[in-house]
C-alpha cells in the first residue's frame, strides 16, 4: 500500500546535518566489515542477553520462527533503539512489515540511523526517494542521500552514485566524477568489485577518462564467460599485442587478488551449464 506522505516528516527529511548525539553503530560499513556481521549471525546461540550486539543478533535471528518471537524481536529492536543503536533502527525500518511497525514510525527510524551516518540508511533512503514509494520521489534528495552512502564507503552507493554522475540523475551530468567514483569502487573494493562489465564499457567509449580499449579488453575477460560478447566486439579494433596486453592485466589482477574467472583456469561452460 502507498504510504502517505506526511508534511513534517518531509521537513525533517530535507535537513542533512547529522544529529549529535551519542548514537552507535554495531557494524560499520564499508560493505567488508559487514561479513562479521553474517558469521556472527549464523553462529550466535540464542537465547541471549549479555550485550547489546547479542541482543541485536538474536533478534535478527529469532524474529521468523514464532509469533512469540517476533513481538520479543520487535522489542528487543525498539529497547536498542531507545538506546541509540543505529543498526537497530534500520532494522526496524527493514522488518516493518514482519513487526507490524507504522511505515512513518519506520521511516523516522531510518532517518535517525541515516543522520547519524549509518552507510546503508543512507542509502536506503537515497533508494527511497528515487522510486517514489514511501517518500515522495525526489531525485535531489536520493542523490544527496546516495553521495553521503558512498563517502562512506558504501558499495552499492558508490556505484549508484557514478551512474547519477553519467546519467545526470538528481544532478548535471559530469562523466569524469562518474568515472571517478567508480574507478574508486575498483580501487577501494579490490577482489569484491565485480562491475566490469560497466567499467569496461566506460574505458571502451571513453565516458570521463580516455578511450582505452586493452583496459577495456582487461576487464571484458574479467567477466568471464559474460565477457565473450564485448571481447569478441572490440577485437577487431585492437591489434594482437593489445589483446594480449588486455589478457596479461586480466591474469595478473586476478593473480594480485585470488579471484579466478573459470576460462582461466582452464575450464569451460558445458551444454548442461557445468564447467569442466
Amino acid at each position: 500500500m502507498r504510504y502517505q506522505k506526511h508534511t513534517y516528516i518531509l521537513a525533517l527529511l530535507s535537513l542533512f546535518v547529522y544529529n549529535i548525539s551519542n548514537a552507535r553503530i554495531l557494524y560499520a560499513e564499508p560493505d567488508k566489515s559487514r561479513l562479521q556481521f553474517s558469521s556472527e549471525l549464523f553462529s550466535i546461540k540464542c537465547p541471549t542477553s549479555n550485550t547489546e550486539k547479542e541482543i541485536y543478533l538474536c533478534a535478527l535471528k529469532t524474529m521468523t520462527s514464532s509469533p512469540e518471537a517476533k513481538e520479543h524481536a520487535k522489542d528487543s529492536l525498539i529497547y536498542l533503539a531507545k538506546n541509540n543503536i543505529d543498526d537497530a533502527k534500520y532494522s526496524l525500518f527493514i522488518t516493518r512489515e514482519i513487526t507490524k511497525i507504522p511505515n512513518k514510525e519506520a521511516v523516522r527510524y531510518l532517518l535517525e540511523s541515516a543522520q547519524d551516518g549509518l552507510a546503508v540508511s543512507q542509502l536506503k533512503l537515497g533508494e527511497l526517494f528515487l522510486d517514489g514509494e514511501l517518500l515522495e520521489k525526489d531525485e535531489k534528495k536520493s542523490f544527496l542521500w546516495i553521495k553521503n552512502a558512498a563517502e562512506n564507503k558504501n558499495y552499492k552507493a558508490m556505484k549508484y552514485l557514478s551512474k547519477y554522475y553519467f546519467s545526470g540523475t538528481g544532478i548535471e551530468r559530469n562523466d569524469s566524477l562518474g568515472f571517478h567514483w567508480l574507478s574508486k569502487l575498483y580501487g577501494d573494493y579490490g577482489p569484491l568489485f565485480d562491475d566490469w562489465d560497466l567499467l569496461g564499457a566506460v574505458y571502451e567509449t571513453g565516458r570521463g577518462t580516455p578511450v582505452d580499449l586493452i583496459k577495456a579488453y582487461m576487464c571484458y575477460d574479467l567477466e568471464g564467460t559474460a565477457g565473450i560478447e564485448e571481447k569478441a566486439r572490440i577485437a577487431p579494433k585492437m591489434t594482437a599485442e593489445q589483446r594480449a596486453e588486455g589478457l596479461r592485466l586480466s591474469h595478473e589482477w586476478q593473480e594480485k587478488n585470488h579471484v579466478y574467472t573459470m576460462q582461466s583456469l582452464g575450464l569451460s561452460r558445458q551444454k548442461d551449464g557445468s564447467y569442466r
